[in-house]
């Protein structure tokens, strides 16, 4: 049964990666560390907008985030669409989490979606956040009813301003890559302004987060999550966006490849495998690979 409490701590955390930076569940002499696969949801599209694994060390209290780009290649179905973002969606919760486990070569223990509707009711929640935006920020979708108008600086942003902040991607030169680090900034900001909340506000954003949020993360994990909220220290936690290279398919469509060194790499430095994952056992059904497409193939064997 789906724990509503954990949508507590998930949501007060960090926006995606909430709930492991705190969790700590009973650990083993082999494997201290527990995983927690995030997604952030288009819910319009039914589509993963942002996917993070996080990893906590139970006996360091260490914890790593590594972040997979929304439009990796990977075949998790025999049909014609194989971006990782819709995998969620075509898998469901418990075969995405097989999935990844099986590919990444390390066990994840837990997952969390959550919709972006949740991002503006947070913030609002916490009285908004402070960024450095990188540039103005303009953009107009009258399709999606989108409007995004943001100048650049330091900007104090309200719920709709950090929606419009995380969903921007037009203006940056890398495209995609650029968005992505604009979360992992966002991230950071969100989860310091969480810090200091007291009891009440922590249920009150429970309470605000019920209706977008779904996880399997079990109430005895909320609670310690919760008691160790205060001994987090946010600015530390490292946040790296798995290696790779966005490269156009056959079918004109933007596809990011991930490189298998680089990406086993990040894998045993971010997720912290109990033995290190060996590159020739990482994506043994080489689901991250496409050979009959050269450009694919040679980023994803670059040495």
């Amino acid at each position: 049964m789906k724990s509503r409490f954990a949508c507590l701590v998930l949501s007060v955390l960090l926006l995606f990666a909430a709930a492991p930076f705190s969790a700590c569940s009973e650990t083993t002499e082999k494997d201290p560390v527990r995983r927690f696969l995030i997604f952030g949801c288009d819910k319009a599209a039914a589509l993963t907008d942002s996917v993070f694994l996080v990893a906590r060390n139970g006996k360091t209290g260490e914890i790593r985030v590594l972040q997979i780009p929304r439009d990796t290649y990977a075949a998790y179905t025999e049909g014609s669409y194989r971006k990782i973002n819709g995998a969620l969606r075509a898998l469901g919760n418990e075969a995405c989490k097989a999935f990844f486990s099986r590919a990444l070569g390390v066990r994840i223990d837990w997952f969390a979606a959550m919709d972006l509707e949740c991002v503006s009711v947070l913030v609002d929640a916490v009285g908004g956040v402070d960024l450095d935006v990188p540039m103005d920020m303009d953009y107009s979708d009258p399709a999606q009813g989108l409007e995004i108008h943001i100048p650049k600086g330091r900007q104090h942003l309200d719920g709709a301003g950090a929606e419009s902040f995380i969903r921007f991607r037009s203006g940056y030169a890398n495209a995609d890559l650029g968005r992505m680090d604009a979360q992992k900034a966002f991230l950071r900001a969100f989860a310091e302004k969480c810090a200091n909340l007291n009891a009440a506000a922590f249920f009150r954003m429970f309470l605000l987060s019920v209706p977008h949020m779904r996880t399997d993360l079990p109430v005895p994990e909320a609670v310690r999550i919760s008691r160790g909220l205060k001994d987090c220290d946010f600015s530390a936690i490292p946040m790296e966006t798995a290696a790779g290279e966005a490269v156009r398919g056959k079918s004109g469509a933007w596809y990011y490849v991930l490189n298998r060194k680089g990406a086993c790499s990040a894998v045993n430095r971010l997720l912290m495998p109990p033995e290190p994952v060996a590159e020739a056992k990482f994506d043994p059904d080489r689901v991250f690979d496409r050979p009959a497409d050269a450009d694919f193939h040679r980023i994803y064997m670059s040495p």
